[in-house]
């Protein structure tokens, strides 16, 4: 097992003293891994705000244990992670323990350093995340939220098993992935990065700030539920562009009933089914017209619309403006 224990908060120091210990080398803030233990890499990048942040993407190629102890400074940890689990994984946080198996798993949460947290993979298991470090009073400035204390001590009071309230969606991948991708020789690529990064945090708490506010924040919901809803959820966006499953599959595909579908999935995402896919369809036609080389009659159609206007209607819905005002203005 490769093990690795380390109790401070800044990242660059993390990815220097782990370049040690597997005696590899880092190379523009990039440490690759070395096929006995790993495949894949991990990317510290310092944001001009001030902020850490670690990029991972890897395999592990043998079991591994990852151990911060707690600090007595106070900071935060967003980890946004995609997981795949072909034998087991464990999450410790403080004396709590979330355990999964044969699974895979796409989750935001949050910790801090004045717990312990640890993380137990086995050899086979994918790890893609994005963790993002800072402390509370950073926080406060820039959301601007005043009762930013008590958002997090709430959040931060839940037990670990409920890790998963925050499952990741399309929106969360899609900024995670521009991340990624952004390439790393453009000069905008800090500027790029840190702009996704803030779009992450400020998407994660004001929905964690939201739910306490509407007493919604503790979900009715059993763990098996709410897995079964963010299995739909991936089924329906996997391809943005292609027509949505009716209501019928998607509850077949999960073994529940229609009703409870629906229900479920609002009470996590906030809004029903298919309003939920026309978001993400009118925010990857958006994507499209920004990224440049596709006119607006050309994405409409792509996505299904025979009339344009009907396209120009539903995408000024949801942005306020015209998908052609949206080329000129940016």
């Amino acid at each position: 097992m490769f093990q690795f224990d380390f109790s401070y908060a800044d990242y660059e120091q993390l990815m220097n003293d782990l370049a040690g210990r597997l005696n590899v080398p880092v190379v523009n803030q990039r440490l690759i891994f070395p096929e006995s233990v790993a495949s894949g890499s991990l990317q510290f990048v310092k944001l001009p705000n001030g902020i850490h942040v670690n990029i991972v993407n890897v395999k592990m190629n043998q079991d591994w244990l990852i151990n911060r102890r707690k600090m007595k400074e106070e900071y935060y940890t967003l980890r946004f992670h995609e997981l795949t689990i072909p034998d087991t994984l464990e999450i410790r946080i403080g004396d709590e323990r979330m355990r999964e198996s044969h699974t895979t798993r796409s989750i935001a949460y949050l910790t801090n350093s004045l717990s312990d947290w640890a993380y137990l993979g086995a050899k086979g298991t994918i790890y893609k995340g994005i963790d993002i470090l800072f402390n509370a009073n950073w926080l406060a400035d820039y959301l601007g939220v005043k009762q930013i204390e008590d958002v997090l001590s709430t959040y931060l009071s839940l037990q670990v098993e409920n890790v998963h309230r925050e499952p990741l969606d399309s929106e969360y991948r899609r900024l995670m992935q521009e991340i990624t991708e952004v390439d790393e020789e453009s000069p905008m690529r800090l500027a790029i990065i840190q702009n996704r990064v803030m779009l992450l945090i400020e998407r994660f708490f004001l929905r964690i700030y939201e739910r306490k506010r509407n007493s919604f924040f503790n979900i009715p919901l059993s763990k098996a539920d709410i897995d079964r809803v963010v299995q739909v959820e991936a089924v329906l966006t996997k391809d943005i562009f292609e027509p949505a499953p009716t209501i019928s599959q998607l509850a077949r595909m999960v073994s529940i009933s229609e009703s409870k579908l629906k229900k479920d999935f609002k009470l996590i995402y906030g809004v029903p089914v298919y309003e939920y896919f026309q978001k993400m369809r009118m925010q990857a036609a958006k994507d499209k017209l920004l990224a440049g080389g596709h006119s607006v009659k050309e994405v409409a159609m792509e996505l299904g619309y025979s009339n344009l206007s009907n396209f120009t209607i539903a995408f000024k819905k949801e942005f306020g403006l015209l998908p052609s005002k949206l080329l000129t203005t940016y």
